[in-house]
């Protein structure tokens, strides 16, 4: 063994962190303002201007949630104001509905052949059908952007445990050399002490042996000095290194949030698992839709009824009334009025999780972030506040 090794410490008990690092709290979003030097014009531009990036990008998120957030509450709407109705109003709606019903039930007896497809799931391909193209595509693109936000992750996580090994490695070298150090120094006393006794009990001329150890020592001490500057430098660098990469991470992570929540809503509002089901979904839907085209004549009596349905809601200032026609059951039987209103609510839920995270976690902590740093560093309160002025400017909705 050498004489360094001496001071190699045994790393075998570190876990190793890329197999045991999860996933799991990627929606956190870490700011390491402490890592950073705010002093450091350049690291303090890339941090607030990461600030500004994530509210940008949760505001662009929030504008696209919010409008479809109000159509579902617009169909809530709608089924409050039909409860709503004085009895003989709520008779007349129901009475519509009733002949919408019957004339269906003749339309399958008229039918007698075995469906592609449930009603069920007929009926919610006609009411979304404008969607549903776009939608397969839109699912299609997110999954596959998910697996690649995955990927950024993984690799990013990848590379700041590798950045994290580097910084243990410097710390625990850098302490060694200090040890290294010490053990110089007390080796050089008790050579001095050596030469000492030897000069007094002996008589013998030692000033070449001061001469050798101290030039030793002084040469150690020189070079030991030099790879902990070294060391200290590349430490420094690791460390900026990090926190950049956690800057990065905490963007992915949003776009990874945002994404998923996005492929959560459309499978919940299309009660599919994924956009090869919505695909084969849609295409049934296609292929049942041209089958039942073929009775168009059996449904007009279908069609007068509806129309009447729509023009009673209409009315009666019933916001969306179209939307009843594929769902007419639902006026006049309180468990599918009940299972559409828990529809609705549920994709309402999800809708409003999505605007809070960028609302609440994202946008108001990259807000609070920023304001806390005004708060703290004064100095650079004018350039802070001439950046927000820029995002403002550049997004006024945000």
């Amino acid at each position: 063994m050498g004489f360094f090794d001496l001071f190699k410490k045994n790393n075998q008990h570190k876990v190793d962190r890329s197999n045991q690092h999860e996933l799991e709290n990627w929606n956190d979003i870490v700011y390491t303002r402490k890592d950073i030097d705010i002093d450091d014009p350049v690291q303090r531009r890339e941090y607030v201007e990461n600030c500004l990036q994530q509210m940008a990008e949760a505001s662009r998120d929030l504008d696209s949630l919010q409008f479809e957030y109000r159509a579902v509450t617009s169909h809530l709407r709608d089924m409050e104001e039909i409860d709503a109705l004085p009895s003989a109003q709520r008779y007349e709606v129901n009475k519509c509905a009733e002949l919408i019903l019957d004339s269906e039930a003749q339309q399958k007896n008229f039918n007698k052949r075995k469906s592609r497809m449930s009603d069920a799931d007929f009926e919610r391909m006609e009411r979304l059908q404008g969607d549903v193209k776009k939608g397969v595509e839109s699912l299609r693109e997110a999954e596959e952007y998910q697996k690649k936000v995955k990927n950024d992750l993984r690799r990013l996580d990848g590379e700041r445990q590798a950045y994290e090994f580097r910084r243990t490695e410097l710390e625990v070298s850098i302490e060694n050399m200090h040890k290294m150090m010490i053990v110089i120094a007390v080796a050089l006393g008790a050579i001095t002490l050596v030469l000492l006794v030897l000069s007094i009990a002996f008589g013998l001329t030692v000033i070449y042996g001061y001469m050798v150890a101290i030039l030793v020592a002084a040469l150690s001490f020189m070079y030991l000095n030099q790879k902990i500057h070294e060391s200290r430098k590349e430490k420094k660098i690791v460390l900026n290194t990090i926190a950049r990469l956690i800057q990065l991470q905490n963007t992915v992570k949003i776009r990874y949030v945002n994404n998923r929540n996005l492929i959560d809503y459309e499978c919940l509002k299309y009660k599919i698992d994924n956009s090869k089901q919505l695909y084969q979904l849609y295409n049934k839907y296609l292929q049942e839709k041209t089958e039942r085209a073929r009775y168009e004549e059996a449904s007009k009596k279908l069609d007068k009824n509806q129309k009447a349905l729509v023009q009673t809601l209409r009315k009666y200032r019933i916001k969306d009334p179209d939307i009843w026609i594929h769902q007419a059951i639902a006026l006049v039987n309180h468990n599918e009025e009940v299972e559409i209103r828990h529809s609705l609510v549920g994709q309402r839920q999800s809708l409003r999780k999505q605007m809070d995270y960028n609302r609440d976690i994202v946008a108001g902590n990259a807000k609070n972030e920023i304001e806390e740093l005004v708060r703290q560093y004064p100095i650079y309160r004018q350039e802070i506040l001439d950046m927000v002025s820029r995002y403002e400017n550049e997004y006024p909705g945000a």
